[in-house]
């Protein structure tokens, strides 16, 4: 796949990376440290994502698109680890009843192992948390699991983009005759 951005696109990305790379959390008073926990985890995720597609912006690919050029990474265990810590479902419940019919689904093939693309566990918690409908606590999933799943998530999504931007810049360095560092 081409580059099809600027140096202001490259820009953004990296901007975005290294903001979700460096979360370390939020701090909010009044609510307890488990359901500070769960918000930190959604948080990073919607960082995450956000970086998620400024990569696809750059390269030309559509985060449902992603699964084989994630493939070489190991996504399975990811979403093996999603749909574990999520055993009574709760949380993909809630997730899986107020997204579009595309990403419905994306998330029901997740569940049962017929799809990988670790994005759409990303796209649809990035999407139900910005329009502010998911919370630490939703359909009363256990916030310490709803961090440990979009850790999870944003982890494997933060070094993918990472390690795939890099191969790309050092294949275009190594096809012009330029070293890459």
């Amino acid at each position: 796949m081409g580059f099809r951005g600027s140096t202001a696109d490259i820009n953004h990305l990296n901007s975005r990376m290294r903001v979700a790379q460096s979360f370390r959390g939020i701090q909010l008073e009044g609510f307890t440290r488990q359901t500070i926990q769960g918000y930190n985890g959604l948080f990073q995720l919607f960082l995450t994502h956000s970086a998620v597609e400024r990569y696809c912006d750059i390269f030309g690919y559509k985060v449902y698109g992603l699964q084989e050029v994630m493939a070489p990474y190991d996504p399975q265990p990811v979403v093996a680890t999603f749909v574990d810590l999520d055993r009574d479902q709760r949380f993909y419940t809630f997730l899986h009843e107020r997204v579009n019919a595309q990403l419905q689904l994306n998330l029901a093939a997740c569940l049962c192992g017929d799809d990988v693309n670790v994005a759409h566990l990303s796209a649809a918690i990035r999407h139900i948390f910005a329009h502010g409908y998911l919370a630490a606590h939703a359909n009363r999933a256990s916030p310490a699991k709803v961090y440990a799943m979009c850790t999870a998530v944003s982890d494997f999504l933060l070094s993918f983009v990472d390690q795939e931007f890099s191969a790309k810049v050092d294949a275009y360095c190594a096809a012009v005759g330029f070293e890459s560092q």
